[in-house]
């Protein structure tokens, strides 16, 4: 099975100042990325600014 994964914050620009935001680690979208490869699926996963690594196996 091939997956898209997205994890971490995002933002969303209204105007040239304002922004909409989420404060995600993106902790859980790599650990669903992490068991996805585990178990054998083509992973890729888009990741938002973090300090947390991806798996090295996803793409």
């Amino acid at each position: 099975m091939r997956l898209l994964i997205t994890a971490g914050p995002t933002r969303e620009y209204i105007d040239e100042v304002r922004f909409l935001s989420n404060p995600s680690s993106g902790y859980m979208g790599i650990c669903l990325a992490r068991e996805a490869l585990h178990r054998g699926h083509e992973t890729v996963l888009v990741l938002g600014p973090t300090h947390l690594k991806p798996p090295e196996e996803s793409k």
